[in-house]
């Protein structure tokens, strides 16, 4: 009896650990969502992809073509229903170069609701038409941002309660002292999404994802995420610049926000399917609200935005 009670008490101590560190995984996670997704309610910004495949010798990336570079203004709104953690999001990209792009937009609406997936349309002004950006099927990555290597998926917001989460230890990324927890889906979440798990090198101090390795279904390092460069807007911390780079495929996007401003006064109205279609709809409200960017002071936290 007393050899039962020595062994069940040592498995106690045993677990105790292992509960706490599941525990403050996902206490790191939701501050990362604090700091991620409810530091700020709306968003004007000004973004530059440049893609290319590449080739790696000497241990140095390089592009073997040349890369192709996309300018695109970025408008997004949200806001957090009664009762609810998660909030509703929505959000409107609008490419302005290359000329041959230009006004291709894509719009998102998110939803705090549970386990209802993104709704997420494309308007190619070449064919005149709005498609749907359909989610992750059984063997297929969710559609691509204009042609990048940034899908869908990853441009969504990720929501706590769509993954269990693991703290794998402590590191450090680019001089930062990280925590490095891995993000695994839930059942529910795992029918929409392309990726087995992640691990994400999660700033101490700041609460922002620096890194990230996201592996497939199957196990496969499939992409890597890395930030460049963050910057403080007023008082939110965000990354400016990153790279995602695709293992498999050797393609690599190069992401940049040249100008931010936040808490502008979005027209909810805006970010509709009004705005994919009615071009001067869409470029008068366009016209208010890049007023508030920047112009190359990298970004500014802003009151409101009076049409």
């Amino acid at each position: 009896m007393k050899t039962a009670c020595r062994i069940f008490l040592a498995a106690l101590v045993l677990a105790a650990p292992t509960a706490a560190l599941a525990q403050d995984a996902r206490d790191i996670m939701i501050k990362v969502d604090d700091a991620t997704n409810h530091s700020y309610s709306s968003s004007v910004r000004l973004v530059k992809f440049s893609t290319c495949r590449y080739s790696v010798a000497g241990g140095k990336l390089s592009c073997t073509e040349k890369p192709r570079v996309v300018i695109f203004e970025s408008f997004s709104k949200s806001r957090r229903p009664a009762g609810r953690r998660d909030n509703d999001n929505k959000g409107l990209d609008v490419i302005i170069q290359p000329i041959s792009d230009k006004n291709t937009a894509m719009l998102s609406w998110g939803y705090a609701e549970d386990d209802k997936a993104t709704d997420s349309w494309v308007y190619l002004p070449i064919l005149s038409k709005v498609k749907r950006i359909v989610s992750v099927a059984d063997s297929n990555e969710s559609g691509a941002v204009f042609g990048s290597e940034v899908s869908a998926e990853d441009a969504d917001v990720k929501k706590v309660r769509d993954y269990t989460y693991k703290l794998l230890g402590e590191d450090t990324f680019r001089g930062r002292p990280v925590w490095k927890i891995e993000s695994t889906p839930t059942a529910s979440r795992r029918k929409r999404s392309y990726y087995g798990r992640i691990v994400s090198f999660v700033d101490k101090e700041r609460f922002i994802v620096l890194k990230e390795d996201l592996y497939d279904r199957s196990g496969r390092h499939y992409k890597q995420y890395s930030v460049l460069e963050t910057k403080q807007i007023g008082n939110v911390w965000m990354a400016t610049k990153a790279v995602m780079n695709n293992l498999t495929k050797r393609r690599i996007t190069n992401w940049e926000h040249t100008d931010v401003a936040l808490n502008v006064d979005i027209d909810e109205e805006f970010l509709s399917q009004r705005s994919l279609t009615d071009f001067a709809y869409r470029e008068r409200h366009m016209q208010v609200y890049r007023k508030y960017l920047t112009q190359g002071n990298a970004g500014t936290q802003q009151g409101a935005a009076k049409q």
